[in-house]
């Protein structure tokens, strides 16, 4: 739902008066959250949880059904305003940590990216899950104890119909949010290269040198998708040739499927958010670019097998502190 109505980057005060009005263990307090789900940068994500979803001016409850490397399965859950179809599950307010009857809307169920998420707030039972996942897949069961099957939608103008449409409207919306181009499994590990990027344009190797710092042979490296590059040159052939930051990098070199996974898990949101603000950039770009940087780092090193969460976390320390320095 929009952020009027979920609150903004902070669980939104109409839960957490909820969580106060309960006063018991299954809270939303900050305090109840980090017992249950540990600390925010290092929670995992797991089929059951219940996320809060959010990017840019959207917020949405996602009841997760299914995860993996970069994506979730999930469907949205409702608690304000509620509001039900003929294949939502209506689960009674004793059986979540919201207080409230809440709605998981099964016939919107579909996939986000890992990096939409933004914080754990509730983790359901089996019982409930599994209902859902078989609901989803058209094979529902009678409804677990404590909660029932939706109510169809009466007509177009049932408010329960809005519900929806804006539910459907807001997935949408997440499914659009950037991210990190991949290296897709069995395929070269070049990207298509700058030069298919390019197409229509002859390279101007002249001006390719000048903007990259780079020699000619170098640079027929980079057009062939042979080389990566570190962010500042990214950005700076960004401004020369007028194409998106994130298309280029993709072109010139695609991450590999590791790193995205760490980078784009929810356990390092406040890092990319942190950095956003201190880069003043967005935080998509703040991530791209720690991302390429980590990398274009990793690629001029030797060793063994790279631990990229690791990797990640000292790169960003270490832009940190040179920051601090300069």
């Amino acid at each position: 739902m929009r952020e009027e109505i979920m609150g903004d980057h902070q669980v939104s005060q109409r839960l957490l008066d909820m969580a106060r009005a309960a006063r018991g263990p299954r809270t939303l307090s900050e305090g109840a959250l980090r017992s249950r789900f540990g600390d925010p940068d290092k929670v995992e994500v797991a089929v059951g949880q219940v996320w809060r979803a959010r990017w840019e001016d959207v917020s949405v409850l996602l009841l997760l059904l299914a995860v993996d490397a970069r994506e979730v399965h999930a469907v949205p859950v409702t608690i304000d305003p509620s509001g039900e179809d003929e294949r939502a599950l209506v689960v009674d307010a004793a059986q979540t940590a919201f207080g409230v009857e809440v709605t998981a809307w099964v016939s919107l169920a579909d996939r986000v990216g890992l990096g939409v998420l933004d914080r754990p707030l509730d983790a359901w039972g089996d019982g409930m899950v599994q209902w859902v996942q078989q609901a989803v897949r058209g094979k529902p069961g009678p409804a677990p104890a404590g909660t029932r099957a939706g109510r169809a939608v009466s007509s177009a103008f049932d408010p329960s119909a809005d519900v929806r449409a804006a539910l459907a409207d807001d997935l949408a919306r997440l499914q659009q949010a950037p991210r990190l181009p991949v290296q897709e499994t069995g395929r070269a590990v070049q990207g298509q290269g700058l030069a298919a990027l390019l197409k229509g344009q002859p390279p101007d190797l002249a001006l390719l040198m000048q903007v990259l710092g780079m020699s000619q042979a170098e640079v027929m490296d980079l057009l062939r998708g042979k080389v990566p590059l570190r962010p500042d040159q990214v950005d700076a052939l960004a401004e020369a040739t007028g194409i998106e930051a994130t298309k280029i990098a993709g072109a010139v070199r695609p991450l590999p499927l590791d790193l995205v996974s760490e980078a784009e898990h929810p356990r390092l949101r406040p890092v990319w958010i942190r950095r956003a603000q201190q880069l003043k950039v967005s935080e998509a770009q703040a991530r791209m670019t720690d991302a390429y940087g980590a990398f274009a780092l990793a690629a001029r090193e030797t060793g063994g097998q790279t631990n990229w969460g690791t990797r990640l976390r000292h790169y960003v320390r270490d832009q940190e502190r040179a920051g601090d320095d300069s």
